[in-house]
């Protein structure tokens, strides 16, 4: 049993397995089993342990999480400040949408004045 240390380039990290040799009858030769063991922390040479957990974190678990502490006055007045605007504009994108709207039933109604005009107008054959 021995210990493998892999550095990758792309991260700059270096990886530390657990290596054991196995023999494999069909090609006749020796394998490694490697065990993860976790990541080499360069500036004290102590390995940073795995959570012995196989496979990728799903992304909910790689973003870290704030700690639930109660925000300070000052963010709540600003947030309640925000809120107050958006909901200004919300009731003016309101009544702007109202009257568009009646804009539209009355071009709606001229549409339908010149529709009816144009069958009661007598064809030219």
């Amino acid at each position: 049993m021995s210990i493998v240390k892999h550095y990758d380039k792309k991260s700059g990290t270096t990886r530390v397995y657990e290596s054991t040799p196995h023999y494999d009858p069909v090609s006749k030769q020796s394998r490694p089993k490697r065990k993860y063991l976790g990541i080499l922390d360069e500036e004290t040479g102590e390995i940073i342990p795995s959570s012995g957990r196989r496979g990728r974190r799903s992304s909910a678990q790689n973003e870290t999480t704030k700690t639930t502490s109660d925000p300070s006055p000052a963010k709540i007045a600003s947030l309640e400040k925000t809120i107050s605007e958006k909901n200004e504009e919300i009731a003016s994108l309101k009544s702007e949408i109202k009257q568009l709207q009646s804009v539209i039933s009355s071009y709606e109604k001229i549409c339908t004045v010149i529709a009816n005009t144009l069958e009661k107008a007598p064809s030219k054959q």
